[in-house]
Order: structure tokens, then sequence, then C-alpha cells
């Protein structure tokens, strides 16, 4: 284990979750788009996973998914559950990609981001050029509250879409709409 796993260990422990809780999120998409699709599970799951990108992976569960969920009066919601998953995939994406960093000898956790750097038209001549992504234990925990957020639309959607395909009248209660905290605290 890296060292900076001993220094920061909740941050590492909610970073850990986020990254392991969007493998989770993608199921959860594909078992709603599949439900809209009269339960193909072998072709939405086919279609879906055998390309290459989580992104990708979201395209292609909005194609899949929007036409029966528009058809069930609930395209705002597909649209609010889709976004809610891709800002999801950009913290799951940033953590996933970081390169670690411990500036301050144990008293704040940052990340920095070599591919950021890499789409800069300037030379790099240096590393010195990096920007710092500062991010604590709170801002992490608010994510993670995120994450929870996009599952229950998810599940939100599922069942309300499944009750009005079927003409029924039953009406879920969508979850309370929250806003995506931030990436960092602060940046140098």
């Amino acid at each position: 284990m890296f060292a900076i796993h001993n220094t920061f260990p909740k941050e590492m422990a909610v970073i850990g979750r986020l990254l392991v809780d969007y493998g989770e999120l993608e199921v959860d998409l594909m078992n709603c788009v599949q439900v809209a699709r009269s339960f193909d599970l072998n072709g939405t799951l086919k279609t879906m996973f055998r390309i290459r990108g989580e992104t990708n992976r979201i395209d292609v569960a909005d194609g899949l998914g929007r036409p029966s969920y528009v058809a069930a009066n609930l395209g705002a919601e597909f649209d609010t559950m889709i976004k809610a998953v891709r800002q999801c995939l950009r913290f799951r994406n940033k953590y996933a990609h970081a390169i670690w960093h411990d500036p301050d000898s144990g008293k704040n956790l940052c990340y920095v981001s070599l591919e950021e750097l890499a789409k800069e038209s300037d030379e790099v001549p240096d590393l010195k050029a990096l920007t710092f992504f500062f991010i604590d234990e709170a801002l992490l925990l608010q994510q993670e509250t995120f994450f929870e957020y996009a599952r229950s639309l998810i599940s939100y959607v599922n069942a309300q879409g499944q009750a009005n395909r079927a003409g029924l009248r039953r009406q879920y209660q969508p979850p309370v709409p929250i806003q995506p905290p931030a990436f960092y605290t602060r940046k140098s």
C-alpha cells in the first residue's frame, strides 16, 4: 500500500468506495434500461458492455432507454437521471486517473491530473505546471451522497416507468434533488 493511504485513510476509504460504487451504478442503469426494453437483459447487457469506456456505456444506455421512458412520460426524469450518472462518472474519473500528492506532509490531500496537463497546447518542459486539486473528507462524503442520489434516481425512474407502462396510477416519490458538489476544495 502506498504511504498516502496511511496518511489519509478516511479520505482514501471514501475514494475507494466511489471507484467501486460507480460500477454498481452502471449495473443499476443497465437494469433500468433492460426493464424499459421489455426485460431484454441479454440485448441490453451485451449492447452496453461490449463497448469499452464508461462514457460510451452511458451514451448507449441513453439511446436504448430514452424512447421508452419518453413514451412513459418520464423523459425529463430520464434526462435528470442520465445527467446524474454522467456527473458520477466525472467524479470517478478524477480519482481513477489521479496522481495523489501530500504537499504539506499529512495536512492536505490533493491530486494532480497528468491527463489535464497533457491536453495543454503549450509545451510541457517539466511538471512544475501541475495544478494541485485539494480535497477533504467532507467534500468526498458530499460526492458519495451524490452517488446515492444518482442511484435513487435510477430506482425511481425504473419503478415509475414500470408503473406508467402498465397503466397503473401508482406514483412513486422521486428523490429530493441535490446539486452536484464541487470537484475540489481549492486548487493551486
